[in-house]
């Protein structure tokens, strides 16, 4: 049996509210009031919703044609920035990028170590400089081991 199954003896009184009638006709106007309160306040809420999305779709649409105007090159890019940064937008594009990379060195193996199983033990990472404004978001396409004993 746990704390919570331990019955306990108690008395329960059998309180009734004495309001008087004005007290449960004021409270029924303040349930009243505050329900219409409510209710204004869900249709604000989806009213503000609203001109979230049909905003958010405005500075989507001025993002594509300022990404799109960077690329024909022929504008003037400082008001095209200045714009930008009013609206708070991010000018950036994204790229597709292949990378080879070939490291070379050595690795101390126990004797008798599987050698087909060596890429499982080895891990490589690729990362942007601190102080750059790049985000990369790279993955590993392939893995080739060339190993001389």
């Amino acid at each position: 049996m746990s704390y919570l199954d331990t019955p306990i003896e108690a008395t329960v009184s059998q309180y009734t509210p004495n309001y008087s009638p004005d007290q449960i006709k004021q409270m029924q106007y303040d349930l009243n009031v505050l329900a219409k309160e409510n209710e204004r306040f869900r249709l604000d809420v989806g009213s503000l919703r609203r001109q979230l999305m049909e905003k958010s779709g405005y500075i989507e649409s001025a993002k594509d044609l300022i990404v799109e105007a960077f690329e024909i090159d022929d504008f003037d890019k400082d008001l095209f920035i200045a714009i930008a940064e009013t609206l708070d937008i991010e000018l950036t594009k994204e790229l597709s990028v292949t990378i080879n990379v070939s490291f070379s060195g050595t690795v101390t193996v126990p004797l008798g170590f599987d050698m087909d199983v060596i890429e499982r033990h080895i891990d490589f990472e690729a990362s942007t400089n601190s102080y750059t404004e790049l985000e990369c978001d790279l993955f590993t396409d392939s893995i080739d081991f060339n190993i001389n004993d």
